[in-house]
């Protein structure tokens, strides 16, 4: 590792970065402790997991003279226990600061895009683990079946999910880089597309002399134009010139098998258990890191095809009355768009009803067509208030979940107002028609409402 000492302090451990980074610095023999705001969740099971962690700011618990205080983004330098952590001669870190440190000591392997990359991120460790290799990693998500989105591995790679949220990916030193897709979605950090395409091409150019970058064939080739010239470019897509690729590609009810070629090596047969077309694409991208990796590929292809998924991504629930409900994190028109191709290529013939909360206005503001759009496809939607994050009332006010119905009623869609999350169930119970299939979409606290929604389907 790159830090001198073994001791941190994590603040904000509850979070889903936070508490996977608390996960894979005590894997790796290290001292944790943290704390968090709200409590929850995962910050029970971090306890659980023997990791001293409490609710609230309480300085006078935090013991050492020496070590790391990390902090979310959404903690102040200014927070008590930061300072009580500076005082007894700890060094105060962002999140993503860390994580940059981490990815100095190991083999990093980073993917990064838009949509996809918490899918990703897991095949990738599904991939090499299953290839005998036992890789460090974060993620973004919670994936059961690699024991949460932190690990301390005993391996030389480091696979970490790179977000470009307040470019927090150009901390990173990759040797391997993906981009699985550039699109507009966090519009409070990129406000142009040329701004998001430059901070793309700033994580590109932070791949180590002699990496590798792997990118999907559409990619503007100007997010290339940083790359160090002993950086080597692949590519992944559909393409006859693409190093990774798919051929002899099936489909079953919204699942995908197809044969994988990487530089023009034929590999085994692999069957997806996850649902949609673009997880066969992110399947590429997994294999391509792996045997990068040096992974064995027959051992990488099963560790892709066994993987069950991960928690909100397409996540299939049987109601209490033989009704059936997806829960997915999609919160941009072409996930929203995915999802819902997906659902009907798994439940052919079933009419959908379309349970989305927004988040943050400014994102509905700016894609508010698109997301008309999308949204009527579905037999019929029911838009919850929107989530706000990190805005102004101004922001707040310029926009508004009605705003969003109308725009769905002019596009030929049905569409109705939610209200609140708590208030979700009873409207879902009082629209649905015909054992709809519901679909609860949103990446807000939206999947509150779902255990309640559960109950009348």
């Amino acid at each position: 590792m790159s830090f001198s000492s073994q001791r941190f302090h994590l603040v904000g451990i509850g979070g889903a970065g936070m508490s996977g980074l608390a996960r894979l610095l005590r894997g790796i023999g290290s001292q944790v402790s943290g704390s968090d705001a709200a409590g929850g969740t995962l910050l029970d099971r971090l306890c659980s997991e023997g990791i001293d962690a409490w609710v609230g700011c309480q300085p006078e618990r935090i013991t050492g003279t020496d070590g790391y205080v990390i902090r979310s983004a959404a903690v102040p330098a200014g927070d008590d226990e930061v300072q009580q952590c500076v005082r007894a001669g700890f060094t105060s870190l962002l999140y993503a600061e860390a994580v940059g440190r981490l990815s100095e000591g190991r083999r990093t392997l980073a993917v990064a895009g838009t949509h996809g990359k918490t899918t990703t991120t897991a095949l990738l460790v599904s991939a090499l683990r299953s290839a005998g290799m036992d890789p460090s990693h974060l993620i973004g998500g919670e994936v059961p079946e690699l024991g949460g989105n932190g690990h301390g591995g005993t391996g030389a790679e480091f696979v970490v999910e790179a977000c470009e949220f307040n470019r927090s990916f150009h901390n990173l030193r990759p040797a391997a880089a993906a981009i699985l897709n550039v699109d507009h979605d966090h519009f409070d950090c990129f406000p142009s597309t040329a701004e998001l395409v430059e901070a793309f091409a700033g994580y590109l150019a932070r791949v180590r002399p002699g990496g590798i970058a792997l990118v999907e064939e559409s990619v503007p080739r100007a997010v290339l134009a940083t790359l160090r010239s002993d950086v080597r470019i692949m590519t992944v897509g559909a393409g006859l010139w693409a190093d990774v690729r798919a051929v002899d590609a099936r489909e079953d009810l919204g699942r995908w098998s197809f044969v994988p070629i990487v530089e023009g090596r034929r590999l085994p047969r692999i069957g997806l258990a996850l649902s949609g077309r673009h997880n066969m694409s992110n399947a590429l991208f997994a294999l391509g890191l792996a045997t990068l990796a040096g992974a064995d590929p027959t051992g990488a292809c099963a560790g892709i095809a066994g993987f069950a998924g991960v928690r909100r991504r397409f996540e299939l629930h049987a109601g209490a009355r033989g009704g059936a409900l997806i829960n997915d994190y999609a919160h941009h028109p072409a996930e929203i768009r995915a999802v819902i191709r997906t659902a009907r290529s798994r439940f052919p013939g079933r009419r959908l009803l379309v349970a989305f909360q927004p988040h943050q206005h400014q994102r509905t503001l700016c894609l508010l067509p698109q997301f008309a759009e999308v949204l009527a496809e579905a037999e019929q939607s029911v838009v919850a208030d929107i989530y706000g994050a990190r805005e102004s009332a101004q922001m707040q006010a310029a926009v508004s979940a009605q705003d969003l119905v109308q725009a769905i009623r002019d596009r030929g869609g049905r569409s109705e107002l939610g209200g609140s999350v708590q208030r979700l169930p009873a409207r879902v119970a009082e629209l649905r028609q015909d054992d709809e299939l519901v679909l609860v979409l949103g990446a807000g606290d939206i999947d509150r409402a779902v255990e309640e929604i559960l109950l009348v389907l």
